[in-house]
């Protein structure tokens, strides 16, 4: 997904989150739904970052 953000265009890498059924029921305004645990897998940082265009590493 092309972005951009104060007028400097970068590449989202959106990850997928996966949810898996927990088996509990829940209300919420009165209706009933089944809960779900979401795991969302790490993103690996760079090495180099730029912030205010100072560059530095971790």
């Amino acid at each position: 997904m092309q972005l951009s953000f104060l007028g400097k265009s970068y590449t989202a890498s959106a990850n997928a989150i996966a949810a898996a059924p927990t088996g509990e029921m829940a209300t919420f305004m009165g209706r009933p739904y089944a809960r779900k645990q979401a795991t969302v897998e790490h993103r690996q940082q760079p090495a180099e970052l730029t912030y205010r265009g100072v560059h530095y590493a971790r």
